[in-house]
């Protein structure tokens, strides 16, 4: 049996879908996989996924051509799920992303959706599995240290008090290293790190080694963190404009979130893109440091 998944991106939603990976592979499928680049650099290693095309660089005829039993459309947009049709008319799922939940979440301010998106994934094949990403080489970084990823796509969704966590941390004696993507500092970029820098600096294979062997990691809500709990590394994550209903929480054994809870602006967005309308973005502004460090300090 053949199998193809489609998902064009974002990084950890791309990483959240392999709980469907986990649990077609134990069905003995062959798996092949659609996506953009880069994010085709998390499969690798991956001896699940038989093959992975290029989102633009792949022919629908090419796809015809593999004949497969089942194609699973994970990112449900009009394209994706057209797209699937095509391929196999008859053999084609696609996920529910309970939209309608979510909106009814951004209005009321109550949870309306108990599932995370990988749960969401998981329905379309009947799975309970849990994302799980295959990565065989040797740590890039010797000895132990804290992965910190104080970058988001959206600059809403940054803590506001980094700099004062990186001097606290400073206090432990263990190796900080910042990793995440240089666009996305937003308002971060004056900040100066006095960790170890790989901002911008690493391909995704570089930056999944790094989580993977992290005794801790920091973050937002963002698709590193979803890395992170794929590993099963111990996170602690800041939510803000998001909440966790929206089913982003983290799914790793050991983990803490930060919020501001009862805030009646939360959520104000479905992905944290809209400015804060108070101005002083108090779901993330109000998380006092100290707090967060003797959280860290709790869980290494």
């Amino acid at each position: 049996m053949k199998a193809l998944i489609i998902r064009l991106g974002q990084l950890g939603d791309v990483v959240l879908t392999t709980s469907v990976i986990e649990h077609l592979y134990e069905q003995n499928y062959e798996i092949h996989y659609l996506t953009r680049k880069p994010f085709d650099e998390i499969f690798f290693q991956d001896y699940r996924v038989k093959k992975v095309f290029i989102y633009g660089k792949v022919s629908l005829f090419e796809l015809l051509k593999e004949n497969y039993d089942l194609v699973l459309d994970l990112h449900s947009k009009i394209k994706t799920i057209i797209l699937s049709k095509l391929i196999s008319p008859f053999h084609s799922k696609t996920y529910n992303k309970r939209i309608i939940e979510r909106r009814l979440t951004l209005i009321f301010k109550k949870p309306f959706n108990k599932l995370r998106i990988y749960e969401m994934y998981n329905e379309v094949v009947k799975s309970n599995k849990k994302p799980k990403i295959i990565i065989n080489s040797e740590p890039i970084i010797k000895g132990d240290y804290i992965v910190i990823n104080p970058t988001a796509r959206y600059p809403s969704r940054i803590y506001r008090h980094y700099d004062k966590l990186d001097e606290l941390l400073n206090k432990i004696g263990i190796k900080k290293v910042y990793i995440g993507t240089e666009s996305d500092l937003h308002f971060l970029k004056d900040f100066k790190f006095s960790g170890i820098n790989l901002i911008g600096k690493t391909t995704i294979r570089e930056m999944l080694n790094i989580v993977k062997y992290a005794k801790l990691f920091i973050g937002n809500d963002s698709g590193i963190t979803h890395i992170a709990s794929a590993f099963n590394v111990p996170s602690i994550v800041f939510f803000g404009p998001t909440v966790l209903s929206f089913g982003f929480e983290p799914f790793c054994d050991k983990y803490y979130v930060f919020e501001i809870k009862n805030l009646p602006c939360r959520p104000c967005s479905l992905h944290g893109e809209k400015p804060c309308k108070r101005k002083d973005y108090a779901c993330l502004s109000w998380i006092e440091p100290e707090l967060v460090f003797e959280k860290v300090l709790e869980m290494l």
